[in-house]
């Protein structure tokens, strides 16, 4: 398409003086047919091609040819490990060696623990990422109480007036007997 319908062939046709607007127009959409058709496989084309891979597969089963097993290829293979892979990162984003890890660093962080056999454990390797990456993980509770609190810290609970002193003992009133 790039070599057919370029700026220079459409200026060309735009620049013709002889040509009338439709004219122009239609060898416009002429170029762009041409270079759609340098690489388009036609609806019969394709269909010829269908209908022989159909007639190829029937005599090959006539033959006695097995179906492929799909789970012994590589690309299921692969598939199949990136997905157990996955498995194993949400078991570990729910895991209390990964609690303090801040939720948007979890991959990152998780692509840095080494889970190969004879590795230290994941715990101790995650002691080593937080000296290196500190801002990746969240401050234990202790610091989180250091900072400075604005605002007062939330005690006890709503008056019910059942409790203390009523309303008649402090202001003396009596109600009426009826």
């Amino acid at each position: 398409m790039a070599n057919i319908f370029t700026r220079k062939a459409v200026g060309a046709i735009l620049a013709d003086e002889n040509l009338t607007p439709d004219e122009k127009q239609e060898r416009i959409f002429g170029l762009y047919g041409q270079a759609l058709d340098d690489g388009y496989t036609s609806k019969t084309a394709a269909q010829a091609a269908l209908n022989a891979a159909i007639e190829q597969a029937k005599a090959d089963a006539l033959k006695g040819v097995e179906k492929p097993n799909v789970k012994e290829s590589d690309d299921y293979k692969a598939l199949q490990a990136q997905f157990d892979d996955y498995k194993t990162m949400q078991a570990a984003r729910t895991s209390e060696d990964f609690a303090t890890v801040k939720p948007k660093f979890f991959e990152t962080v998780y692509g840095m623990v080494d889970r190969s056999d004879g590795s230290k454990p994941v715990p101790e390797q995650l002691q080593a990422i937080q000296g290196k990456f500190e801002e990746y993980f969240t401050a234990p509770k202790e610091e989180a109480q250091k900072t400075p609190q604005f605002g007062g810290e939330t005690k006890g609970s709503a008056p019910t007036g059942k409790t203390g002193p009523s309303f008649m003992d402090t202001w003396g009133f009596v109600p009426k007997k009826q």
